[in-house]
């Protein structure tokens, strides 16, 4: 029997806006690897959310926003 990986599910932040209740520019504060215009990855130490950046797009893989509701669930 062969397993099939499902490939993994990305989020744009609209989504993640919906399913969190957080708007848009709170979802920026909380990004913890951030692209700056230059294009240099800059890590934030308060930030709880983990991004895929795509090109100029940030997306949030599935298991990065369960572990991020998790994480403002206990807080």
């Amino acid at each position: 029997m062969t397993e099939t990986a499902l490939p993994p599910t990305l989020h744009k932040l609209t989504a993640v806006s919906a399913r969190t209740g957080m708007s848009r520019s709170a979802l920026y504060r909380e990004i913890k690897n951030r692209r700056r215009a230059s294009g240099v990855i800059e890590i934030n130490p308060e930030g709880r959310l983990n991004v895929v950046h795509i090109g100029k797009s940030v997306r949030v893989r599935e298991q990065d926003l369960i572990a991020f509701m998790d994480a403002l669930a206990s807080a």
